[in-house]
């Protein structure tokens, strides 16, 4: 195929890159960019260079150069990396970085910035979004997201620091180098400091593990209901 000349193929996840087969709609992926080349020995392997574009389920990757190894059906990409994916609980996970790496069979994935801290951001299905930073970013599958070192997390309702920060469904884990969790809304307001901490969303809960320090702050009608 001929430089900058528009790519679109559809594939089954369970499928060659280019199969023939028809692919399965729930699981179907596009891939498009300017340039396709192919080497079929010794293992089949696709490089996609220019404006690349991968869609797969709940996961989209954009890049300037990608690579897919059909035998262990794994991509890399590099080079302005911009990944979103999608939580069962409807949040949108967005990260910018230099590479990313993606392996179909297992859901996997992370997301690096070289030497930089890679940008984030969290946005729920209603409100305003939570932006972070950290070394790497890992996915599996719609339900498990986590941020690796140097990690800082802040936006409408919380700011965080830690070394590791997991995200489970509704639930937040901090972890390593004494995680500070500071809660800016809901019914009540705090700042809790220990070695492990976990808060879930709905309804506001922070537990912390480990020499616990902080402070918690009630609204006024929780105090009314407390005497």
């Amino acid at each position: 195929m001929t430089p900058h000349a528009s790519l679109l193929l559809l594939i089954a996840l369970g499928a060659p890159v280019g199969a023939s087969a028809e692919p399965t709609p729930s699981v179907a992926a596009i891939v498009r960019s300017k340039e396709w080349k192919v080497v079929r020995t010794p293992n089949k392997e696709e490089e996609f260079i220019g404006d690349v574009r991968y869609k797969a389920g709940p996961t989209t990757l954009t890049a300037d150069w990608a690579l897919f190894k059909h035998e262990p059906q794994t991509w890399q990409a590099k080079g302005h990396v911009g990944l979103e994916h999608r939580l069962r609980s409807g949040d949108l996970v967005q990260g910018f970085g230099q590479r990313a790496d993606y392996d179909q069979k297992t859901q996997k994935g992370s997301l690096t910035n070289g030497d930089a801290l890679l940008r984030f951001k969290r946005t729920p299905p209603a409100g305003e979004p939570d932006l972070g930073e950290g070394r790497r970013l890992d996915w599996q599958g719609r339900e498990l997201v986590s941020l690796d070192g140097e990690v800082h997390l802040w936006g409408p309702r919380l700011e965080a620091w830690a070394q590791r920060a997991v995200r489970e469904g509704t639930l937040l884990t901090l972890s390593g180098d004494r995680p500070v969790l500071h809660l800016l809304q809901g019914d009540w307001t705090g700042a809790v400091k220990a070695d492990t901490i976990t808060a879930v969303e709905r309804p506001e809960t922070i537990s912390a593990d480990g020499k616990t320090q902080g402070w918690l702050q009630f609204h006024d009608d929780l105090r009314k209901l407390a005497r």
